[in-house]
């Protein structure tokens, strides 16, 4: 019964926190539009935009993937007889490589049933994760539209006034943590994505498009993403040019991820993440366990948010500081 609940507060949960820093990403664009049209049209507006510039970039990369996985493959091929040809020269003869490839015959037909399982829970999870995206679009609507009104509500409960005051200090803090991250991280994806993007370019490399927004979207997850992604960016630089332009790319991507840690992150973020790095591996790996690649995305903001919003909410003195979104737009505590 536990389990089911803790799984049922996941589907709500996790889809209601990617609503706040999708939010937080489109409010710039929200705030703009309510100078020009109604709050609802502008909300409407500005999730439109973003569904049809996502869909646009999801099948823009699929047509290149489709267009040169056959090439791929091929590629792929001839590396890997490269490979055999190579462990045939250090003393691999070609009983041992057969005796490898039986092995792998052999393990996939004894574990066809763990596989179906596999696929079947694949499926369900598929069920989840779509449902999950579309709450999370519909929470994000009400938020760009109403998110003030929200706030209100969510307070107003609380009719003491320094109970109130305190609450809202921290939820104005909160959004200012969220708003910064996303905008922080967003900063630095572009920067990943261009400068991976360029060198892929110059390098001959195929699929430059998919693998720079895999690298974008990498930068996302602290640490795990960038090397996931730049991982895999050699790997297939590797198979379509060669060991050279493989390892120019290794350089650039380990420079590149100096200069975001030493520059970069101090610079974009500010003093909008305050965590240790011992705190974000292990955020990470607990967002990870309980909510997949999606609990990695948002584990290091909703960290972020509970360690900056804490003081405020127990009462402690901080600076006041202006909100930019939602919780504090055209009201304020005592409303």
């Amino acid at each position: 019964m536990g389990v089911q609940v803790l799984v049922l507060l996941d589907l709500v949960v996790i889809p209601v926190i990617a609503a706040l820093l999708f939010t937080a990403l489109l409010w710039p664009l929200n705030r703009m539009l309510r100078r020009l049209v109604p709050n609802l049209l502008a909300a409407w507006i500005t999730l439109i935009l973003a569904v049809v510039v996502l869909g646009g970039m999801g099948y823009l990369i699929g047509m290149r993937i489709a267009a040169n996985f056959p090439m791929l493959i091929s590629q792929l091929v001839n590396t890997v007889r490269q490979i055999v040809e190579l462990l045939s020269k250090l003393g691999f003869g070609q009983v041992t490589l057969n005796s490898i490839e039986d092995a792998i015959v052999n393990w996939l037909q004894n574990h066809r049933n763990m596989l179906r399982n596999i696929a079947r829970t694949g499926a369900r999870y598929l069920f989840q994760f779509v449902t999950m995206l579309l709450l999370a679009i519909f929470v994000t609507l009400f938020l760009l539209y109403e998110g003030e009104r929200i706030w209100r509500w969510l307070i107003s409960p609380l009719k003491q006034d320094p109970h109130r005051r305190r609450v809202d200090r921290a939820g104005h803090i909160a959004w200012n943590t969220i708003t910064g991250y996303v905008h922080g991280t967003v900063v630095i994806a572009t920067i990943h994505g261009i400068v991976i993007g360029l060198t892929l370019t110059l390098l001959g490399v195929p699929l430059v498009l998919p693998l720079s927004v895999l690298v974008f979207l990498g930068s996302f997850i602290p640490i795990v993403g960038a090397i996931v992604a730049g991982t895999i960016a050699v790997l297939i630089t590797l198979v379509t040019q060669g060991l050279i332009e493989a390892l120019i790319l290794l350089g650039v991507l380990l420079v590149e991820n100096q200069l975001e840690g030493n520059v970069l992150q101090p610079l974009v973020m500010k003093n909008y993440v305050r965590l240790h790095p011992l705190a974000i591996g292990l955020v990470l790996v607990a967002g990870g366990i309980l909510a997949g690649l999606v609990g990695m995305i948002i584990a290091v903001p909703t960290a972020a948010v509970v360690h900056r919003a804490w003081a405020p909410l127990l009462g402690r003195d901080e600076q006041e500081e202006q909100a930019t979104g939602p919780p504090t737009e055209g009201w304020t505590a005592t409303d």
